[in-house]
């Protein structure tokens, strides 16, 4: 195991100047590779030797990452070791949005970065499977979100948080913000061909939704306002407060941060927090209702809500099926959103977009 703690770009990737594109077969890659295996002795001695902090690593789960609650004697850090076939280009943008963010809304409950030993953002070890990038964050309290858990007052809660936060990362950028990237929406027809992994009856209703957003949804999403966000604003990703557990107390995942239309991000919040609920047409009320009081949405950003809160949750069934064939051994972490996805799709396509496209935008109009 190699420690890399030096001035120099990264091995792999370039610094702030240094952008590439990435074809879709190198993002497929990345979401093919599995996670790092490394032990919790080996991510506290690479704690202790890229950032100089000791203590004890305790491993958490993770899709793609290796990542570590590390414990000191006195505190607690996030440790997060990239996946090798990550270019180290994008964590770093990761750890600049965080950055950026909290210092245009010190309130945010986001983690901030820790720099290592030599003030960077970002260091770097050398593993079996190639190098990876590594990054400590502060560690944010909060219990998670229970599976299937969703109320009026935490969807406010989640859609004022995520308008808050896009609002603060206005005006970011980073050569890696356009990249390809399966779960970007924008790029939602470049699953097409992994949708052979799903059995026919879903096989079938996600190659027909494929072709409307093709022909009917992206030549709108286009036109629309278009920003660094943060593209994943789901349960996993959030904490609440133990005693508050309708109140995000922290936003812990910046893995998805790309530029895309502000609209997405909203419209993701919702499709997760339609799992398990029955009245669809009022979870993407609440949510996008919050948002708006903070981030004003145009009547075009708004219809378009229904249509991208089913894309996500094909895109979401989709990559989970094939992604669960490549990985059998993280089968059941990969598949914890499936079931529910695909009920939610099932009971969006019963209600109608047209009925879901209604409710936000009175909701919108009330705020």
């Amino acid at each position: 195991m190699t420690l890399h703690n030096q001035t120099d770009p990264l091995p792999g990737g370039g610094g702030l100047g240094a952008g590439r594109c990435v074809t879709v077969h190198a993002v497929k890659e990345v979401l093919e590779s599995p996670a790092p295996a490394i032990t919790s002795t080996a991510a506290a001695t690479i704690a202790d030797r890229l950032f100089g902090i000791t203590g004890r690593a305790v491993a958490l789960g993770g899709e793609r990452d290796a990542n570590f609650i590390l414990v000191t004697s006195d505190s607690k850090f996030s440790l997060k070791i990239a996946n090798p076939a990550e270019r180290p280009g994008v964590i770093e943008m990761q750890q600049l949005a965080l950055q950026h963010a909290g210092n245009a809304d010190a309130t945010l409950p986001i983690p901030r970065p820790i720099a290592t030993r030599q003030g960077h953002l970002v260091g770097s070890v050398e593993l079996e499977e190639g190098v990876a990038a590594v990054r400590l964050l502060t560690y944010l309290e909060g219990a998670e979100i229970p599976a299937g858990f969703s109320t009026g007052p935490l969807r406010h809660d989640i859609g004022a948080c995520l308008a808050r936060l896009d609002k603060a990362l206005l005006g970011f950028e980073h050569p890696e913000q356009d990249r390809e990237y399966l779960w970007d929406l924008v790029q939602l027809s470049a699953i097409r061909p992994l949708a052979h992994h799903l059995p026919g009856q879903q096989f079938e209703f996600v190659s027909n939704w494929l072709d409307r957003f093709r022909h009917e949804v992206e030549p709108r999403l286009s036109a629309t306002p278009n920003q660094v966000i943060h593209a994943d604003f789901n349960p996993w990703n959030l904490l609440v407060g133990f005693e508050r557990p309708e109140s995000i107390t922290g936003v812990i995942d910046f893995g998805d941060v790309i530029r895309s239309p502000r609209i997405i991000d909203p419209a993701i919040a919702v499709a997760y927090q339609c799992f398990g609920q029955q009245d669809l047409a009022g979870v993407a009320a609440d949510v996008v209702g919050a948002y708006h009081q903070v981030m004003t949405l145009s009547g075009a950003e708004i219809e378009l809500v229904p249509d991208l809160v089913m894309a996500r949750l094909v895109q979401s069934l989709t990559i989970g099926c094939w992604r669960a064939e490549l990985h059998p051994e993280n089968r059941d972490y990969i598949l914890a959103d499936a079931e529910p996805a695909w009920q939610a799709m099932q009971r969006l396509d019963q209600l109608g977009t047209e009925a879901m496209g209604s409710a936000v935008a009175e909701a919108c109009r009330s705020q």
